[in-house]
């Protein structure tokens, strides 16, 4: 319910509560949750053959990149928190950046490989700034290039070099 018009107490005051942000201790708690984002193989039951009792398991890449929403997550914030945070804290700013590195390299470095999907791949770079260009744009400045055509003089046989 918003505060009664003409109420002094709610002069200059924006609402909600202040953020969490505590220096050091969010600084390690976001370091750790950088640190907690390894990718494993799992092993999963593909199988299991009742006659034979024969059981056939499959491994798997879990995939855990690091990312802005499980940072906010981890620290239990949302995301516009951690932009804030960033915006006031330049020390945040630089493990947000870190976040953002760290999962552009390794999708790069695992889509190589052919360990993780090429379509994600795709679209996780295209938040990093990659991006598939397929067309060629031949202009200058977005105007056509005048082109000139050069086509060859009507020569003669013997002119060619050519006897018959």
């Amino acid at each position: 319910m918003a505060a009664p018009k003409n109420n002094r107490n709610a002069i200059g005051n924006k609402g909600g509560r202040p953020t969490k942000y505590q220096g050091k201790e969010t600084l390690e708690k976001a370091e750790e949750y950088i640190k907690s984002c390894v990718d494993e193989f799992q092993q999963i039951l593909e199988s299991e053959n009742s006659e034979t009792g024969r059981v056939r398991y499959v491994q798997r890449l879990k995939v855990k990149l690091p990312k802005q929403e499980g940072l906010a997550l981890h620290l239990n914030v949302s995301l516009n928190t951690l932009k804030e945070w960033g915006e006031k804290h330049i020390e945040f700013l630089a493990i947000l950046d870190k976040v953002n590195k760290l999962q552009a390299e390794r999708v790069i470095d695992e889509a190589l490989a052919g360990n993780y999907n090429s379509t994600i791949a795709k679209l996780l770079l295209g938040k990093h700034g990659y991006h598939e260009k397929s067309e060629q744009d031949i202009t200058s400045d977005n105007k056509p290039i005048a082109g000139v055509v050069i086509m060859p003089q009507k020569r003669t046989p013997e002119e060619d070099g050519v006897v018959e």
